[in-house]
């Protein structure tokens, strides 16, 4: 199991957002998966100096069984045209990233859209423009542990 501290998490979003400004890509707006990506969101936002900041409430997860992807909100904005940074905390089978992504490039019409996470699994048959880090282990994140206490 990989437990990731508070400063770890900061120190890999900021790492992220410098791959973000040095590949050259410059969104229009930022959207983060709820609720893991928020946190990733946040700290990108203020980094990139980017306030269009919007989310995206989908689950794939019932505790820690897979289910179905379920997107159950979605920004009210006019995205055309427009240059998308989607984010997440994790790409775990990439599922969702891969799903999400496919559906806003539909629906918005956007001009383009990466996507960037603070881990990629191995696994994950989807592999994010950004990440920080891979790994085979389980990831614990520091806002994860108050809701998971007996794993510590």
């Amino acid at each position: 199991m990989l437990r990731l501290s508070w400063q770890e998490m900061a120190d890999a979003t900021e790492e992220l957002g410098r791959r973000v400004i040095e590949s050259g890509f410059k969104p229009d707006y930022l959207i983060g998966i709820t609720l893991g990506g928020l946190v990733p969101l946040m700290l990108l936002g203020k980094q990139l100096k980017n306030r269009n900041v919007l989310t995206i409430t989908a689950q794939s997860y019932d505790g820690d069984k897979k289910q179905k992807l379920e997107i159950k909100h979605l920004p009210d904005v006019d995205l055309s045209g427009r240059t998308v940074l989607l984010i997440d905390e994790i790409a775990d089978s990439g599922e969702t990233l891969e799903m999400i992504t496919k559906f806003l490039l539909e629906k918005y019409k956007l001009k383009d859209l990466k996507t960037a996470v603070l881990v990629c699994e191995n696994k994950s048959a989807f592999k994010p423009n950004f990440f920080m880090r891979t790994t085979d282990e389980w990831v614990v994140f520091p806002w994860e542990r108050a809701e998971n206490p007996e794993m510590f």
